[in-house]
């Protein structure tokens, strides 16, 4: 953090992906906390459409596909 009086505040965050198959987590630092932040999870699976035969059984091809978003705000003097 710098001495001079008319610096920033800073507000720092980050994402941390904590797994039990890892013994060291993933780290995302970001200089600034986000106004919002969403996760959204997409199921990947066969088939599709229209003319999907409700008859057969949902099958997943494999993980789900993970979308994080943020919105940062910033002002100018940042």
């Amino acid at each position: 953090m710098s001495t001079f009086p008319g610096s920033p505040l800073l507000l720092k965050g980050a994402i941390i992906d904590l797994d039990a198959g890892k013994p060291l987590a993933s780290v995302i630092v970001f200089q600034y906390n986000p106004d919002t932040t969403t996760r959204r999870l997409d199921a990947r699976s066969t088939g599709g459409g229209d003319n999907v035969d409700r008859s057969e059984a949902f099958r997943l091809t494999g993980p789900p596909k993970e979308t994080i978003t943020l919105s940062v705000e910033i002002d100018a003097p940042d």
